[in-house]
């Protein structure tokens, strides 16, 4: 019985966020998507967790970068987990049940878009609300001049 309560709960919490984070700089890529329904990145090679990257205006700069962050923190349930030039790792709990979801942006080599990945941490399946996330908050960031369709 305790083994199989230990492999639905890893089965359930699944792989959340980008394992291979190093200390500094942002040479690295955000993981693809478990293969679960409670996910979405940039990254996937797989349509059905599929999302676009966040466009820039331009190259990001220290400034823009500070305008990101305070636009994705500002978001109703975010708050800040890690933090550095270039890569945002932020906690999302939703208002109701207070589920965490994990939300990272990393911009990309050329600094003209973010690379998004978001996840829930519990569930096999997320209704949708990674994705209706990363959409919103893409659509802020356009409204502040930040990003681009």
């Amino acid at each position: 019985m305790r083994y199989l309560l230990l492999a639905l709960s890893v089965m359930l919490v699944g792989c959340v966020s980008t394992r291979s984070i190093p200390q500094t700089g942002i040479d690295f890529q955000l993981d693809r998507c478990p293969p679960f329904l409670n996910c979405v990145s940039s990254e996937s090679i797989i349509p059905l967790y599929q999302v676009a990257p966040v466009k820039l205006v331009a190259p990001l700069r220290r400034e823009s970068w500070q305008a990101i962050q305070q636009t994705v923190l500002a978001q109703p349930g975010a708050s800040l987990t890690q933090a550095r030039f270039g890569y945002l790792r932020v906690t999302w709990h939703s208002a109701l049940f207070r589920f965490p979801d994990f939300v990272e942006l990393l911009v990309t080599d050329d600094s003209n878009s973010l690379a998004v990945r978001s996840q829930s941490l519990f569930g096999l399946f997320d209704f949708g609300v990674n994705r209706a996330r990363i959409e919103r908050l893409r659509e802020e960031l356009i409204a502040r001049g930040l990003a681009v369709r």
